[in-house]
């Protein structure tokens, strides 16, 4: 068994951060949540007929660069001309700053509008592939599902056409970023393939004492709570210090990966017990499960480890924090988790403070209803505290 989850390992580990980006490639950087837009780009990328494209506008060939989710979900799946995934949304500007980026493709949200003065700066041309994600200055390309090797084409000049006419304009600057082998692709499907087709050996660490628990670390990043990935950060490495096994989803997965909490790196930060079992299971101690449509495989994974207990979702020692949440799916994915009686951690509070029913629904009364409540701290260690007391409350309400 554990000898399947090494091999894994070894196969899925990637580099991350600004690293993986190539000045002799045509860079084309994608953000937003939807795969089955890029899906085609991409695989149109990597045809004779783009390659000739790009060696004859001077560079070596194509490359997609990830930026926000849809990054992390192609990080999940893989794929030929995929150099890498460089970060979440708030990396995106400072990503086209380094001049290494020559095309911008855009669909659905977290497509931060300033990046069209950046744009502008750096001569990048932007094309979006859906009006919701449309820029000022940027081309408009209707996704058709029918024609997804036009598009790609389109694309693939458009770009060509960039880095032809900015390349000797622009200076190119792609610092040290990032870690080389950063573990992806984590989902309740291999998971539990992992440990031999069911979750009894995960149970069984967490029974042991051995994890004291799991924490789901999800949603966004912002720069108010502490600052960019700062609150995300800072209390995934105090709950991995205190032995908690740490599982992440959407822009919380670009920020920690880039810290090098996805790598082997990150088992001198964990507890001595969370350290044993990492070394032993060829692991970091923080899971990365992609993007943030992930974050319902992981209310699977919780689910399944119920059922296997046969106990309800909300006697599990499993917390859920979203701390720099910012996007609108954020609240859709909150209130998933509070009705399935999970506690939820915010570093900043929602928008209900104007009402003082719904405040006390969700922060006191909800707990009778599913067993979920919000948690609102804005102090990184009073919230690893909170967090692990109710893992520790769940324990002994169990036995174990």
């Amino acid at each position: 068994m554990w000898r399947y989850l090494l091999d894994l390992d070894t196969d899925s580990s990637q580099p991350v951060g600004f690293g993986v980006v190539d000045p002799d490639y045509i860079n084309i950087m994608v953000t937003g949540h939807q795969h089955a837009l890029i899906g085609p780009v991409q695989e149109g990328l990597g045809e004779p007929w783009a390659v000739e494209l790009a060696r004859d506008a001077g560079a070596k060939g194509f490359r997609i660069v990830g930026c926000t989710c849809v990054g992390q979900d192609i990080q999940s799946r893989g794929g030929e001309v995929f150099a890498g995934h460089a970060g979440n949304n708030f990396t995106s500007e400072a990503l086209l700053a380094t001049g290494g980026i020559d095309l911008v493709i855009s669909e659905f949200n977290c497509t931060l509008p300033g990046i069209e003065d950046v744009c502008r700066q750096y001569m990048v041309a932007q094309i979006c592939l859906d009006d919701v994600a449309k820029k000022q200055n940027a081309g408009y390309l209707p996704f058709d599902p029918a024609g997804g090797e036009s598009i790609a084409r389109q694309v693939a000049g458009a770009a060509a056409e960039s880095y032809r006419r900015r390349r000797d304009k622009v200076t190119v600057n792609v610092p040290r970023h990032g870690y080389p082998n950063s573990l992806a692709g984590f989902g309740e499907r291999n998971l539990r393939a992992f440990l031999g087709g069911h979750y009894r050996p995960l149970i069984d660490l967490i029974a042991t004492g051995q994890i004291k628990g799991l924490a789901a670390i999800v949603g966004c990043s912002n720069l108010t709570a502490g600052g960019h990935d700062v609150f995300t950060a800072g209390l995934t490495g105090e709950l991995i210090r205190r032995d908690i096994l740490v599982l992440s989803a959407g822009c919380t997965s670009g920020g920690l990966e880039n810290l090098g909490f996805m790598s082997s790196t990150a088992l001198e930060w964990a507890g001595e017990k969370l350290q044993k079992v990492c070394r032993e299971l060829n692991i970091p101690p923080v899971l990365n499960f992609g993007p943030c449509l992930g974050i319902g495989r992981l209310e699977v994974v919780a689910a399944g480890i119920a059922a296997e207990l046969q106990v309800d979702l909300p006697q599990l020692p499993l917390v859920l924090s979203a701390p720099q949440w910012l996007e609108e799916q954020a609240l859709a994915d909150g209130a998933f988790g509070l009705a399935l009686g999970l506690p939820l951690h915010l570093a900043q509070p929602p928008f209900i403070t104007g009402s003082k029913l719904v405040t006390r629904v969700l922060t006191e009364e909800m707990e009778k209803l599913t067993g979920g409540r919000v948690i609102v701290e804005g102090e990184i260690g009073k919230a690893a505290e909170q967090l692990e007391q109710i893992i520790h409350q769940r324990r002994a309400a169990l036995g174990i």
